[in-house]
């Protein structure tokens, strides 16, 4: 049986309004959509978000169905993504296709996420190393 997934705010990250807005969208994904609890405990890593427009940064550590989310870059992340405000907003919109709850590349966001990173708006750094954390952090983060 899967144990109830961990979402936590590690010391000084309360202090970060978008640690703190990322551990709401996560809770309020998984009890929206209780699907999402297996994506979350088969992830292991270490993800950066970069709030470039905004000079804020988050550690999410997620260590299989535990999530301590943490002030700025925290050791060395498996994935950095790198983007303004809008974006990463704009990423927790992708399309999520249904069969294979893999990003839709069809999807009109999904499109547009990957249009801005060809433009270089958003980067991801370790996406190629770490592909199987940066779908699952995909399906965790959507909304939709």
């Amino acid at each position: 049986m899967m144990r109830e997934p961990a979402i936590q705010l590690a010391p000084g990250a309360e202090d970060n309004g978008f640690a703190v807005m990322l551990a709401q969208l996560i809770r309020q994904n998984i009890d929206d959509r209780p699907e999402k609890k297996r994506a979350l405990a088969r992830m292991l890593g270490r993800v950066a978000l970069v709030v470039s427009d905004l000079g804020l940064a988050v550690t999410l550590l997620f260590e299989r169905g535990r999530l301590t989310l943490l002030d700025g870059i925290v050791g060395i992340p498996d994935v950095t993504i790198r983007a303004p405000s809008e974006w990463h907003t704009r990423m927790s919109l992708v399309e999520i296709e249904p069969r294979f709850g893999l990003p839709d590349p069809r999807g009109t966001v999904a499109r547009e996420v990957f249009e801005a990173s060809r433009r270089g708006e958003v980067q991801v750094y370790g996406a190629l190393a770490s592909p199987t954390l940066v779908l699952r952090l995909t399906q965790l983060m959507s909304v939709v």
